[in-house]
C-alpha cells in the first residue's frame, strides 16, 4: 500500500511538470511557426505571382505583397512595396489638410462669418477623408479580394466626396451675390453626388467603367457654373473673373493631367518594370491629387478675402 501511494504521489507531481513541458513546447513550436509566417508573408511576388485581384497594372512587375492579414497590412506601411509611396503620399496629405485646418481655425476666426467657416471646413473634412480612405485602400487591398473590393468603394466614396466640395464651395464663392442660382448648382452637385454613389451599391451590379464614366463626366459638369458665372459677371471685363477665372482652369490642367496619366498608365508604359517602386503613374496621380486639392484651397481662400473686401452691389442679397 505504501508503494501505491508512493507512485500515485509521484505521478501527481510528475503530471503538471510534463504537462507545463508540453504546453511551453507548443508555445514554442506555435511562435516559430509565427516568425516563419511572418518572414514568408514579407516576401514579394511578380506580376505573375501576385493575387489576381491585385493585378491592375500589367506595366508594373514586381514589388507586389500577397495576401496579408491585419497586422501585416499595417506593417506593409513600412516596407519597400509598389504601394509604399501610394499609401504615404495621401498620409502626407491627410496630414497637410489637418494642418491647413488647424491654421484657418485662426485665421478665419477673425473675420469670417459662420457660413465662411462651415464652407472653408466642409472642405478640409472631406479632402482629409479623401486622404484617409485612399490610405487605408492601399493598406488593405491585399487583405482578401473581399476587402479590396470594399475598401475601392471607400476610396471612391472619398474622391466623390472631394468633388463635392470643390464643387460647393466654388458654387458658394462664385454666386456669393445670387442666392438663386448657388441654391440650384448646389442642389444640382448634390443630385449628381447622390447618383454616382448609389451606382456603388452592390445589388446594382454597375460596371466599374460606367462608374468611372459618371466620375468624368460629374467632373466636366463643372464647366456648366463656371461659364454661367463668367458670363452673369461680365465676363473678362471684371476684375474678379480675370483674378479666378485662370486659378480655376489651372484647377482643370492639374487634375486633366492627374487623370491622363492615371489613364494612359505613363511612363511605365513605355519603361515596363522601371517604375515598379518609384515614380509610377499611380504615385504621379496620388501627388498632383493633393497638388489640386491644396491649389482649390488656396484659391478660395484668395476669393473669400476678395468678398470680404468688396460687398455685392445689393448688399441685402448675401445670406
Amino acid at each position: 500500500d505504501c508503494d501505491r501511494t508512493n507512485n500515485l504521489m509521484k505521478n501527481l507531481i510528475r503530471g503538471p511538470y510534463s504537462m507545463g513541458e508540453e504546453t511551453e513546447e507548443k508555445k514554442e513550436k506555435a511562435t516559430n511557426c509565427d516568425e516563419i509566417y511572418h518572414e514568408k508573408a514579407k516576401r514579394l511576388f511578380t506580376y505573375k505571382e501576385a493575387p489576381e485581384y491585385i493585378k491592375h497594372n500589367s506595366f508594373i512587375l514586381s514589388g507586389y505583397r500577397g495576401i496579408l492579414n491585419t497586422q501585416l497590412c499595417l506593417e506593409s506601411m513600412f516596407w519597400w512595396t509598389n504601394e509604399t509611396i501610394n499609401i504615404w503620399s495621401h498620409i502626407f496629405g491627410f496630414v497637410l489638410f489637418v494642418a491647413v485646418a488647424i491654421r484657418d481655425v485662426w485665421s478665419l476666426d477673425v473675420y469670417a462669418q459662420a457660413c465662411d467657416k462651415f464652407i472653408v471646413g466642409f472642405v478640409l473634412v472631406c479632402f482629409q477623408m479623401c486622404m484617409l480612405l485612399s490610405a487605408l485602400y492601399h493598406t488593405f487591398s491585399c487583405r482578401s479580394e473581399r476587402d479590396c473590393d470594399f475598401f475601392l468603394s471607400f476610396d471612391l466614396f472619398g474622391i466623390a466626396l472631394s468633388l463635392l466640395a470643390i464643387y460647393t464651395s466654388g458654387i458658394y464663392y462664385a454666386f456669393w451675390c445670387t442666392p438663386t442660382l448657388r441654391y440650384f448648382y448646389t442642389i444640382t452637385v448634390t443630385v449628381i453626388f447622390v447618383m454616382a454613389m448609389a451606382l456603388h451599391v452592390p445589388s446594382f451590379n454597375v460596371n466599374s467603367n460606367v462608374k468611372m464614366l459618371v466620375f468624368v463626366a460629374w467632373a466636366a459638369y463643372g464647366v456648366v457654373p463656371t461659364f454661367h458665372w463668367a458670363v452673369h459677371m461680365g465676363g473678362l471685363d471684371n476684375p474678379l473673373v480675370l483674378l479666378l477665372l485662370p486659378k480655376v482652369v489651372g484647377m482643370y490642367i492639374i487634375s486633366g493631367t492627374a487623370f491622363l496619366i492615371y489613364v494612359t498608365k505613363v511612363p511605365e508604359r513605355f519603361y515596363t518594370g522601371k517604375f515598379d517602386y518609384f515614380g509610377h503613374s499611380h504615385q504621379w496621380w496620388h501627388i498632383l491629387i493633393v497638388a489640386a486639392l491644396y491649389y482649390w484651397h488656396c484659391t478660395g481662400m484668395i476669393y473669400l478675402e476678395y468678398r470680404f473686401n468688396h460687398v455685392c452691389a445689393n448688399p441685402g442679397v448675401i445670406i
